[in-house]
């Protein structure tokens, strides 16, 4: 019987746009989803399905999903998706460069849902928007993360101008 491919599927999109949903999809039932988010629900504080957010440990944070990240490249788990905004950074590049080292098949996956069909390109027309409109769509983003993630209009916003919608994971790779 063939192996399986062994993929890691790097989720992009804003906050509230549909990533965790579409991460579960490709993880199935055999792949695994390591989200940075998930360390302020098991690691912080004694109530697992309160959100315990902190800026202060935001680094701790993501050192330990890439740790777990790691540990599970190196058991050989075929199907693993990294929930988390995966743009042009040093964090993706890790991911992505570990991965390859490893022998994975590196994929950029996005949101599937409507509202990120269309907001995708605004962001990739942006500079032809108006800003209302994508002000408008941060504060809807925004209000959809309140239970959870409480994400603030003002930061998605901040994040908006740095959409690279043609991003490939080549780029990611060979980013400084």
């Amino acid at each position: 019987m063939e192996q399986p491919s062994k993929t890691v599927y790097l989720m992009r999109g804003l906050p509230a746009c549909g990533k965790s949903h579409r991460a579960k999809q490709l993880a199935g039932n055999d792949g695994l989803v390591f989200e940075t988010d998930e360390y302020f629900y098991s690691q912080v504080g004694d109530n697992p399905s309160r959100y315990d957010y902190s800026d202060d440990l935001l680094p701790e944070a993501r050192e330990w999903n890439l740790a777990r990240f790691r540990e599970a490249v190196t058991a050989d788990v075929s199907r693993i998706v990294v929930d988390r905004g995966n743009g042009l950074n040093p964090e993706t590049r890790e991911y992505a460069t570990f991965a390859v080292e490893h022998g994975y098949t590196v994929e950029l996956a996005e949101p599937d849902s409507p509202w990120w069909q269309e907001l995708k390109v605004l962001l990739k027309y942006r500079h032809y928007m108006k800003d209302e409109l994508l002000d408008a769509w941060s504060r809807k983003l925004a209000d959809a993360t309140r239970d959870d993630h409480r994400v603030p209009a003002s930061t998605i916003r901040r994040w908006m101008p740095h959409w690279k919608h043609d991003l490939t994971v080549d780029d990611i790779l060979n980013s400084d």
